[in-house]
């Protein structure tokens, strides 16, 4: 398979932090949320991130860990 270019890396990079970003605050929310329904919308947010995060985690795997910069991507 391809390497990926020092642009496609960088996309990539700011995906996972934006997915694991919306991972902490959605689990953040449902940590201190009160309401019973918004802890559990807090939850399956955090869980469909979680699930994007470890989807592009499994996509750069696949590419062998091959990184034009070097170092590590989270």
């Amino acid at each position: 398979m391809e390497q990926l270019t020092q642009m496609e890396l960088l996309q990539l990079e700011e995906l996972l932090r934006a997915e694991e970003l919306a991972v902490k605050k959605s689990e953040f929310f449902a940590d201190n949320c009160q309401d019973a329904d918004l802890k559990k919308i807090f939850q399956e947010s955090s869980r469909v991130h979680q699930g994007h995060l470890d989807g592009l985690l499994g996509q750069l795997r696949s590419l062998n860990g091959k990184t034009a910069t070097g170092g590590s991507l989270i």
